[in-house]
């Protein structure tokens, strides 16, 4: 049995303290690394209590392309059951349930009796990275086969806890009537976990998909391959090889191109925001002969003027290996100016990497700028370049200890390379992962501190917890605020470990679900109810008591109202249900609502449920005798609940179903 720390209340502020200290249980192998973990909170210690973690840039790649769902005009089908709409919906309970919505965005499939046909893109590909989110009612069925040849399985697999080649993520089987019975099928490649949804909601497969090679002479050098598949965020296959079409493709042969087919035969789905990245140009990005100036440097920034500075050498060089071109190894700075080549007109992303900082710059533009504030982050730009030739600059300075210039690129159909290959060794030698697993006859719950990525945002103060059940979430103790959900398996902590424990990250082993109510409670009137409201004096929780099966209630308070949240597994072990307890000694504090979803969508479903965001259902099964309500302000509907409205204390409590 893993050993535990349980304390049964907290009192001093957990934002406050949890620099000092942090709640973790793990498995027997984790605590031998006491060591580490020791210099982890001391690296925590000296982190900012700053909520959230941003870089300077968030642009890290080229945006892809969408492919319009305005009217059909990107496809081509033979038959009538494919129509453009506005919007789906589906009773998870009822097989093949599909309500179609006038309107754009959303392609739907509604097959009958007489219209079953497959649709094809007109687009037409090669290696291509694509990003499209689908729906799949119960027991319904579909397929997206890549040059309309090899298929990535969609399926209704909810809760399939073995998934085979056949359930979503699962890349299909090939099949050869001239094998014998039982061998026709071959080569079906599983997906590492079922990261699949409940049916009814929108799911997102982001994919990355190598198409065959071929030489002169038209003999294949190189199969198929999916690269990767993301499903709802998980990595479900890697480098994942398909030596031929598979069952029910359109094409029999195999082609340096093809376009994107969709089952329709096989029950209703939908599908909507599908994008993609076509990849194929063989030019690259060229940068000849460079001169360089190293400078003495003594400052922690960016020079200002670098004509002010004393230089220490000049030279001509092909390579950002500042540590070989630099006399000293540290306190300089240096800059590079050459030629930059380009062969076709387009968009161009170009992303740095400087130890201790520096800027990019094309025709005196500054593209990318790091002033020393964000040390080695990698930072990135875009910038439209007409072909021909450009001048490119580039500026470092190095403080102290390792020293590093790494800059990519992307361009039109050119996928992220360095701009300068510097020989050096890229292999992964990093140690094997490690990871938490809440197993099913574990008497607690794990709970583990450290750092979650939520919306794209590191929150610094937060607590993961697994339940034996399988059903596990994180929780800001910043702010008092749900933040994701997920199922088994539970915690990938390796962030947390390896490397000194840089990044400090907890990562969920499977699909996660971000909740989106943010801090519970709100001011009833609607004008201020869409507020990300903070908690008083950015106290957070205050407190959390364990009960006797260690499962966590999290205290904390609001303008004034004390809220106590738990969060536990349903009856059946599959769900969540959260229970909200409000109490507040002032009466002008009990004219509020209980905030419990909000978003770009929140749907009262004929069943009663809501699906929020169209990534998970709400069921309310407590609302204190209040009636629930869907407001909107500015294109954010929001589900709130009165409470505090007869007296003193109100109990809220629903179902998180996903």
């Amino acid at each position: 049995m893993a050993s535990r720390l349980h304390f049964k209340k907290y009192f001093r502020p957990i934002a406050d303290r949890f620099n000092d200290l942090i709640f973790i249980t793990m498995r027997t192998y984790l605590l031998k690394l006491t060591t580490l973990f020791i210099l982890m909170l001391i690296l925590i210690s000296c982190q900012s209590a700053e909520q959230d973690v941003r870089g300077m840039e968030e642009i890290t790649a080229l945006p892809l392309h969408s492919l319009s769902l305005e009217d059909m005009a990107e496809f081509r089908t033979t038959g009538d059951n494919w129509i453009i709409a506005g919007n789906v919906q589906s009773d998870y309970n009822q097989d093949l349930s599909m309500d179609v919505f006038d309107g754009t965005g959303v392609l739907a499939n509604v097959p009958d009796a007489d219209n079953g046909d497959p649709v094809y893109t007109e687009l037409e590909h090669g290696d291509i990275e694509l990003k499209m989110e689908f729906l799949v009612p119960k027991g319904s069925n579909s397929g997206i086969y890549f040059q309309g040849r090899y298929e990535v399985q969609i399926l209704d697999s909810w809760k399939i806890e073995d998934p085979d080649f056949s359930e979503v993520g699962g890349i299909y089987e090939r099949w050869d009537e001239t094998l014998p019975e039982g061998q026709q099928g071959f080569e079906g490649v599983s997906p590492r976990v079922n990261a699949g949804l409940a049916p009814g909601l929108w799911q997102e497969y982001h994919i990355l998909f190598r198409a065959p090679k071929f030489d002169d002479e038209g003999n294949k050098t190189e199969n198929a391959r999916f690269e990767w598949i993301n499903l709802n965020g998980t990595r479900v296959h890697e480098n994942a090889e398909v030596t031929g079409p598979t069952r029910g493709a359109a094409f029999d042969n195999e082609q340096t191109e093809g376009p994107l087919m969709i089952q329709g035969d096989h029950g209703p789905v939908a599908f909507r925001n599908i994008s993609y990245k076509k990849f194929g140009q063989t030019d690259s990005l060229t940068l000849g002969e460079m001169d360089y100036t190293v400078y003495d440097y003594n400052g922690d920034r960016t020079p200002g003027d670098f004509e002010e500075l004393e230089v220490l050498e000049e030279g001509t060089t092909h390579s950002f290996n500042v540590s070989e071109l630099s006399p000293k190894n540290e306190h300089y700075a240096i800059t590079f100016s050459g030629d930059l080549e380009v062969p076709v007109s387009g968009d161009y992303f170009f992303q740095t990497m400087m130890d201790d900082g520096g800027n990019l710059y094309v025709d005196d533009e500054l593209v990318v700028e790091n002033t020393g504030e964000f040390d080695a982050q990698q930072l990135g730009n875009i910038i439209y370049l007409e072909e021909g030739s450009h001048r490119l600059d580039v500026s470092h300075f190095q403080i102290m200890w390792g020293a590093s210039v790494n800059i990519f690129y992307e361009g039109p159909e050119m996928e992220k390379r360095p701009l300068v290959f510097e020989g050096r060794d890229s292999e992964n030698r990093s140690a094997p992962g490690i990871f938490v697993n809440v197993e099913p006859e574990t008497d607690y719950p794990e709970i583990i501190g450290g750092f979650v990525n939520f919306g794209g945002v590191k929150r610094t103060h937060t607590v993961s917890v697994g339940y034996p059940e399988g059903v596990h979430y994180s929780y800001d103790l910043n702010r008092g605020q749900m933040l994701t959900f997920w199922r088994n398996p539970f915690a990938d902590v390796t962030r947390m470990w390896q490397g000194r424990g840089h990044e400090q990250l907890l990562v969920p082993l499977n699909a996660s679900v971000e909740e989106s109510s943010g801090i519970p409670v709100a001011d009833a009137g609607t004008g201020t109810a869409f507020e990300n409201q903070s908690t008083d004096d950015g106290q957070g929780v205050t407190e959390y008591n364990l009960d006797e099966q260690g499962r966590p209630a999290f205290v904390s308070t609001v303008n004034g109202i004390t809220i106590t949240d738990k969060i536990v597994p349903s009856d059946s072990g599959s769900e969540l249900i959260r229970t909200l307890r409000y109490s507040a000694e002032e009466t002008s504090n009990r004219n509020k609502v209980a905030r419990l979803a909000q978003g770009e969508a929140v749907e009262l479903l004929p069943n009663g449920l809501y699906r929020v965001n169209g990534r998970y259902y709400l069921r309310v099964l407590n609302s204190d005798g209040q009636e629930p309500e869907i407001h909107e302000n500015d294109g954010v509907q929001a589900l709130f609940i009165p409470v505090l409205r007869d007296g003193s204390q109100s109990e809220i409590q629903y179902e998180l179903i996903w």
